[in-house]
């Protein structure tokens, strides 16, 4: 008899060949089986307006490989060698593609919100939406706020449709002890992402996550997507929920909305683009110190980004300043600079 923790993964493998017999044949095309390197580094100082303390930090250092091995399966790895002072694996999976379907194992994005798994390098701000910083935090057993990653081990199917009508879906499995932390597990955790729309235009996406966190307390995500992309301009908003329990029942509540206009300027000058940016938005019941208590926050995000290049998100500076309206402030808000109005001068390149 088959165990209960293995029935969705047995069906997710039968959905493989079913997708095949769904699909047309794919027109013939040479691969390419030379790898890809790509890296990423984020440097920036920053000043707190509130207590007129400032820093230089290096925010990441990352280095990946990407690339194929024969038509029908590929691989990825990455490393933050700045992973809070730490080298922290992110990317280990091969994945397996058939037709309109494939199949990824090991530790990847589990595909729940998109800002929350969005690079630093297409993250138009210097610092991340309320939706990627407090969604996936939650409280361990030691009284202390934790976060799940937007990684974890496990394993991803994904059935794109857009040969016929322009919807992707995805469903996972995970373990839900974290990077890096293949605990045995009773039960997986679920995720399940719908997605609508191409590489531009309009795009929407529901998604959910639910299980428990790496210290066996239940949690449950949900979150609403939807946005504008254009090749000079893009309008995004996101709403997500999530739930935990902790001494009780609790419920955090965040959203953003966000935009931004590229500008391209002559070839003989020093930037090659200049994109100004905007960002509304606020959370509810937010925790980053549990001893701090909760808050509500909301935060208007301004500034601008200078290309170096033509081709976006390569090589940019970016100018921030972000005001913050605390509506409920936690404890340890006077000494602790992380909602303080500030402003961020960043660089990032990626290669």
């Amino acid at each position: 008899m088959i165990s209960k923790l293995f029935r969705p993964a047995l069906a997710a493998a039968l959905l493989m060949p079913a997708a095949t017999l769904l699909a047309q044949p794919d027109s013939a095309k040479e691969e390419s089986y030379v790898p890809k390197i790509e890296g990423l580094i984020k440097v920036k100082l920053e000043e707190s307006f509130y207590s007129g303390h400032a820093r230089f930090d290096v925010r990441n250092s990352r280095f990946g490989v990407r690339g194929n091995i024969s038509k029908n399966m590929g691989y990825r790895t990455q490393v933050e060698f700045n992973n809070e002072g730490k080298l922290s694996v992110l990317d280990a999976y091969a994945t397996y593609r058939v037709s309109i379907a494939s199949i990824s194992l090991g530790q990847q994005e589990y595909a729940f919100s998109t800002d929350l798994a969005r690079s630093p390098m297409q993250n138009i701000f210097a610092n991340r939406s309320f939706v990627a910083k407090y969604t996936a935090s939650y409280v361990d057993t030691a009284d202390k706020v934790r976060l799940l990653s937007a990684r974890d081990i496990g394993g991803l199917l994904t059935v794109d449709l857009r040969r016929w009508f322009p919807v992707v879906l995805k469903a996972g499995l995970f373990n839900g002890s974290g990077l890096n932390n293949p605990v045995w597990q009773e039960r997986f955790n679920i995720s399940a992402k719908v997605e609508y729309g191409g590489e531009q235009g309009l795009q929407a996406a529901i998604s959910s996550y639910s299980g428990r966190t790496p210290y066996a307390q239940r949690i449950a995500m949900l979150g609403g997507e939807l946005r504008y992309i254009a090749p000079l301009f893009t309008v995004d908003g996101e709403v997500a929920q999530r739930t935990y329990e902790q001494n009780g029942k609790h419920t955090l509540t965040a959203a953003y909305l966000q935009g931004f206009y590229r500008f391209y300027l002559k070839p003989n000058t020093l930037a090659r683009y200049l994109a100004p940016t905007a960002r509304y938005d606020v959370v509810c019941n937010g925790m980053y110190d549990s001893a701090a208590g909760q808050f509500d926050a909301q935060r208007l995000s301004v500034g601008v980004a200078m290309g170096v290049s033509r081709k976006p998100f390569t090589g940019e500076f970016r100018l921030n300043f972000e005001k913050y309206i605390a509506s409920r402030k936690p404890d340890n808000f006077h000494t602790d600079e992380l909602l303080h109005d500030k402003l961020t001068l960043e660089m990032v390149v990626r290669f």
